[in-house]
Order: C-alpha cells, then structure tokens, then sequence
C-alpha cells in the first residue's frame, strides 16, 4: 500500500511544517530552559550556566558553514531531505540520552560538548526543513506556511522547556528527559510514516568517479549562490540589506524582556505565567500573520506588524519616563507585553515568506539559512545595543529609539520583491543531471 505524503496537499504542508517545527522547538527549549533550571537547583553557579546557554548557540550561529551540504548531497537514494531529518531526528534523541547520563558537576566539559553536538543536528534539522519548505510550498502558501511553522516553533518550546520543568517537578529529570525523548520518537515516526521529499530523483544507474562529480556539483554550487544573491535582480539584493535590520520594535522580544520583568518587581510565578500568556500570544500571532499575509499580502502584513510593535514600544516608554517603570500599572504593563507578543508574532511569522520568494529553490538550504543567519545577527546586534543603552539611559530611552528603527525600516519594505530567474544562457540550476555517487549510490 502507497504511504500517503501530507506535502501533496495544501492544509498537509502546513500541518508537517508546524509539526516539524515543534519537533525543533522542544529539545530546544529542553537544553536552553529545562536544563538550565536543572543545574541551577544543583548549585551551579551563573558562570558555569552562562557557558552553558552560551555553548547553545553556536551551531545556530554558524549553521551557514555546512547548510550546502543539505544541497550538494541530496541523499536521494534514502528519500532526500526526509534522510536528513530523519537521520539529525535520531542523533538529537541520542545526544539527551548521553546528556542525562552525565554528572553536572564532575563531568562539565563533557556536557557543553554534547550539548553542542545536540545543538548542531538540531541546526542541521532545521536547514534541511527550511530547504523543504522553500522548495514545497507554494508563492501563495508562504506566508501561512511561516505563521504555521514559527508558531510550531514557539509551541515546541512551551513543550520542551516549562512543560518539561513541570515534569521534573513530579517524577524528577530523569522522567523530564524520558518525557523529551518520547516526543523525539513521535516526531520521528511522523516523519517516516507520513512526510515524502518530492524533489526526490532517480538514483542513477551507474556509479560515477565520486571527486569529479562532486567537484563539478561544487563549482556549480557556488556559482548558483552568487547568482541567486547579486544576479537575480534588486529583490535578494536588498533582501540581504532588510535581514541585517530588526524586526520590529523587538526589545520587548529578546534580553530586555526578562529584566524588565524583574525590574518591575514580578515575582518567579508572577513571570512564568506573563512568559506563558506573551509565548501564547506570539504563536497566535504568527499563524493570524500568516494567514493575513497570504490574503491581503506579505509587505502589508509585515509593515502593520512592524508599525503595531513600535506603537506598543513607544506607548510602554511615555508610561515608564512619567513616573518611572514600578509606577506602570500593572493591567497596562502586562497588557503591553502580551500585545507586543502578539503584534511581534504577526511581524515575524509573515517576514519569512518574504525572504523564502527571494531564495533561488537550488540553493534553498545554503541561501534561506544564509537569510536567517543575517536576522539573527540583527537580534544580536540589537540585544547588545539596546543593553547598553537600557543600562545607562533607563528602559524609556531604550524603547524610544527601538520603535523609532522600525518606522524607519517600514521605508524600504515597499522596494523588497521576490529574485528574478537568472538571463537565458547566462547560469542553468545548479543541480546536475547526476547526483553524488555517495548520496545516489547504484
């Protein structure tokens, strides 16, 4: 009996790729919450936890470094990019069962090494998901499809991180990560019964000399990225420009979230329960972004979802700089970081599909990451400065000048357009004709 492959139909695709990325949210929010709340009820000290949060990310900050590995070896003859899910899938459930193994304290080295060992197939998971997507769904699917996806994302956290807390509360860290593996195995079971690469191709007949093929794949790789960036016309051009900015007014979305949550006196319940309603509320947002992108259009939806955050921003800082952030009445502060959650979810799960139609589907894995990976240095650039300023000049000023970058990106999202297909004769796709003799095989 044929299996049946959710990619083939519409409401198919969006469910796999919200499911798929629920499955990368939850061991994501298992190392980065679960297990920093676990170390420090051991005693660890904010030093060794620091090293620990900072080993997390990165592999997530140089995924770009292997991404065309997803694309040069299709791995065709095992079902393509499912071969890679499946395969990243399997090695992140290994890597949690060896970290429940070791000793936090005897043994520290070891962790950090496996944590980003974990963390490096769950970034090559994510590659190799976002290479499917590109490639899958459709111009006007895009936008749902990243509202649907993020807010898997946001979901999968939830799950892996405060859930699994809840977990080892009741049953102790043991049964926490025998919880995380049991949803490992069910993500991976969903991928294997239910999810078809559809760019799938023949494997060939005859086995080829391996460093040949793969030199030419690569000299023709590398020529499709430089075309699918500089030679597709303005859209990837100065899509590259738009992924260095921020998204949004987003200081109420990364580090300054958590301080000013304590610095206006929120006890550890009080900020557990506002972080559950803000996530809620930005998982909502992704998926009503997406859905209002794919009907009313994607610039739309991210300029009002950009112009919503600065407004948020801009009225939380008039309340704090009158009378100071512990005068804020507590309705109207809450309120402003859930409906901040809310406009940034809308903003953030919409903005994806934008740099998904500039990605050239040859080079999906390499140029889509190469988009994320530009983003997220924004988000590091904008933690950095708006620490800074939040430290010397206090959190009005700080969001003053937050919602004032996001109007001012708002001015180039009406020149942003999808890439123009390379000049007849001047660069056919990158993928060749005969696959990789190791990814193929006879």
């Amino acid at each position: 009996m044929k299996q049946r492959n959710l990619l083939g139909t519409r409401n198919g695709r969006f469910l796999t790729f919200g499911l798929l990325y629920i499955s990368e949210g939850i061991p994501y929010g298992f190392t980065s919450v679960a297990m920093v709340t676990f170390m420090r009820q051991h005693g660890l000290g904010l030093d060794v936890i620091g090293a620990f949060s900072a080993a997390l990310f990165l592999p997530w900050a140089f995924k770009w470094a292997w991404a065309p590995l997803i694309d040069l070896i299709r791995l065709d003859r095992w079902g393509g990019r499912r071969a890679w899910i499946v395969a990243c899938t399997s090695m992140m459930l290994v890597t949690l069962l060896i970290m429940g193994r070791i000793d936090v304290d005897q043994h520290f080295r070891w962790l950090l090494a496996m944590v980003v060992l974990h963390n490096f197939f769950c970034a090559t998971q994510d590659v190799a998901i976002d290479s499917l997507a590109v490639s899958t769904l459709r111009a006007d699917e895009r936008a749902r499809g990243n509202g649907f996806m993020f807010a898997g994302q946001y979901f999968g956290i939830m799950l892996g991180g405060g859930a699994a807390v809840f977990v080892s509360g009741r049953v102790g860290f043991s049964g926490a990560l025998a919880y995380v593996g049991m949803m490992c195995l069910m993500s991976l079971a969903f991928v294997l019964l239910f999810v078809r690469d559809p760019g799938v191709r023949p494997p060939a007949r005859r086995q080829p000399d391996f460093v040949a093929v793969l030199v030419t794949r690569l000299i023709g790789f590398v020529k499709e990225v430089y075309v699918s960036f500089w030679k597709s016309g303005r859209g990837p051009i100065l899509g590259t420009a738009f992924a260095l900015l921020p998204c949004g007014a987003m200081a109420l979305a990364y580090s300054i979230l958590s301080t000013i949550l304590v610095d206006f006196g929120l006890d550890e319940r009080q900020i557990a329960q506002l972080q559950v309603w803000n996530t809620i509320a930005a998982a909502t947002g992704c998926v009503l972004g997406g859905v209002l992108g794919d009907r009313f259009g994607t610039k739309r939806t991210v300029a009002a979802g950009f112009a919503l955050t600065a407004l948020v921003a801009f009225g939380l800082a008039t309340q704090i700089s009158q009378a100071g952030l512990t005068s804020v009445a507590p309705g109207y502060f809450f309120g402003s970081i859930v409906a901040h959650g809310f406009f940034f979810g809308v903003a953030y799960g919409s903005r994806n599909a934008i740099f998904m139609g500039m990605t050239n589907p040859a080079v999906a894995a390499t140029q889509f990451t190469a988009f994320m990976g530009m983003s997220n240095l924004a988000i590091s650039f904008g933690n950095y400065w708006q620490g800074i300023v939040a430290e010397r000049m206090g959190y009005a000023t700080a969001l003053y000048l937050d919602a004032a970058i996001a109007l001012l990106v708002i001015g180039l999202i009406p020149f942003l357009r999808g890439r123009d297909e390379a000049p007849a004769g001047e660069l056919q796709p990158a993928g060749p004709a005969v696959p990789v003799p190791a990814a193929a095989g006879d």
